[in-house]
This record gives C-alpha cells, structure tokens and sequence, in this order.
C-alpha cells in the first residue's frame, strides 16, 4: 500500500466524536483509522479522559503518537506508558474552587491528581460518571487531603444549574483556563493548557507541518484544537459553535464519523 499520508497526522476527540452513543469504537472507524495509518499516517486522540480511562481504547488502535489528555493538560505515550508533556494548576486554582464550591453547595467536584479522580463533592452526576468509568476512590472529606499536583478539576451538575456556576467564575478567568467538556461538565485546567495549545506541542514534536493536521471534535473543549489544525472538521452532532471556526463538517458520530473523514482525504489524494 502506496504511503501517500506521510506526513499527515489526523487527531480525534473520543466521547461525541470517534465512539459512537455506546461508547465504542465502531468496526469501520477502526478499519479506517488502520487504512489510514498502513499509508503512512499519523494517528491520535485527543479527549478530556485520564490515561486509565484511555487505555482500553488505545490497546485496540494504532496509535502512532502521543495522546492529548485531561483536555490538554497532558501529553502521554501509551507504547512505552510514560507523560511526556504536562501542565499542571496552580495554587490560584484551589482558592477559586474553594469560592466555587461555598457559592454552590450542590455542585459535584472532582479532583485529578493521580490515576483515579477524587471526589471532593458528590451528587447525582459525579455518581453517573463515576459508574460510568468504573472510578472506586471513596468521597475525600477536604481538598487538604489531596496530593500535589493537580492536573484538572471537573465540576459536575445539571447543564441549567451549571449555567450558573459559569457565568459565576468569570472573575476567575487569570491564570487559569475554564471549559465546557460536555453540557453537564465545566473544567478547570491550567493557563495555556487547552487541546490546542497541546496540539501545537505535538505538532512540533513530531514535525507536522499544520497544513496536514487534521482534527476532530464535537464541544467546546474542542474548539481552540480545531482553530490550530490545518484542517479543522466537526461532526454533524457538533456544538453549534464549533461550525463557526471548522474548515469542514462529516457524519454524525453514531455514523461513523472517523471514517468518513478518512474516506474524504483518501478522494482528495487521488
């Protein structure tokens, strides 16, 4: 098979974009995403998930360069299990949590500094999430009690009661960075530290020109990474704010959105 994607990188999202509603990797996205990579191309994810969460998912594709983690706080080499490029909060973070957390007693908070999450502070959401990944950590009574350092905190609510909670940390916004991860889902991460700025680290790593940077993405964690690619693509279920600043738009991510990607640069290079 002729290496006609040498050169090229394509970076996908996970939860909205390459797994389907079921959580799962579909037959043909992974059928694509090995078509992809015998013809010379670069291939990795970029999701707000932590490595363990990650892995089972990696164990199945060919990845062929770093994942971006934690939304961009983390750049981590699943072949030889090893970070190779981290941001971490700093001390303004825990002050602004801790004014979050007073403001909304019924907000859900979770901590991430170390292979599980803790939770700070649960309800009905972090339960979900919780299930949903498996995470067995018990409730951490302070953030005191915490290990050093932080990578990112996860606040959990319903998406109007969250609402509130955003439009409240406005006066937060120096030094650290705050973003949407999914309706129900607002983040704390480092300054600078967003997919985009993680994918421009990669890029420079591995010596991808932009032009043949190629992502994917479905919310609003995924914008500054789509702005900085080359070509910039959203699914068809997409954050309607995500069309605004994408080169291009591809199937829903139920169907096989990876793959049609993948199908639309294997036309474009004949």
């Amino acid at each position: 098979m002729s290496k006609r994607f040498a050169g090229y990188m394509l970076v996908t999202d996970m939860d909205g974009t390459l797994l389907n509603s079921g959580k799962m990797i579909s037959p043909e996205n992974k059928r694509a995403i090995e078509r992809f990579v015998e013809q010379g191309g670069m291939f990795t994810l970029a999701t707000g998930r932590i490595a363990g969460s990650v892995r089972r998912f990696a164990d199945v594709l060919p990845l062929t360069a770093p994942a971006i983690l934690y939304n961009g706080a983390m750049m981590y080499d699943f072949a030889n299990n090893e970070v190779v490029w981290q941001r971490t909060l700093p001390e303004a973070a825990r002050r602004a949590l801790q004014q979050v957390m007073d403001r909304f007693p019924g907000l859900g908070v979770e901590i991430y500094c170390g292979s599980e999450p803790y939770y700070l502070r649960e309800n009905e959401v972090t339960d979900h999430h919780r299930s949903m990944e498996n995470f067995k950590r018990p409730a951490t009574e302070s953030m005191e009690l915490l290990p050093e350092p932080w990578i990112k905190v996860l606040l959990a609510w319903n998406p109007a009661k969250l609402d509130e909670v955003e439009a409240f940390t406005e006066q937060f916004k120096e030094k650290l960075t705050w973003v949407r991860s999914d309706d129900k889902y607002l983040e704390i991460l480092p300054e600078n530290a967003t997919k985009g700025h993680a994918l421009e680290e990669l890029m420079a790593a591995k010596g991808i020109e932009r032009a043949k940077c190629i992502a994917m993405g479905d919310h609003l964690n995924d914008l500054e990474m789509l702005r900085r690619a080359g070509v910039g693509i959203a699914v068809a279920n997409a954050h309607a704010s995500l069309t605004d600043v994408c080169d291009r738009t591809c199937k829903h991510h139920d169907d096989h959105a990876v793959a049609d990607v993948i199908e639309w640069l294997e036309r474009e290079a004949n």
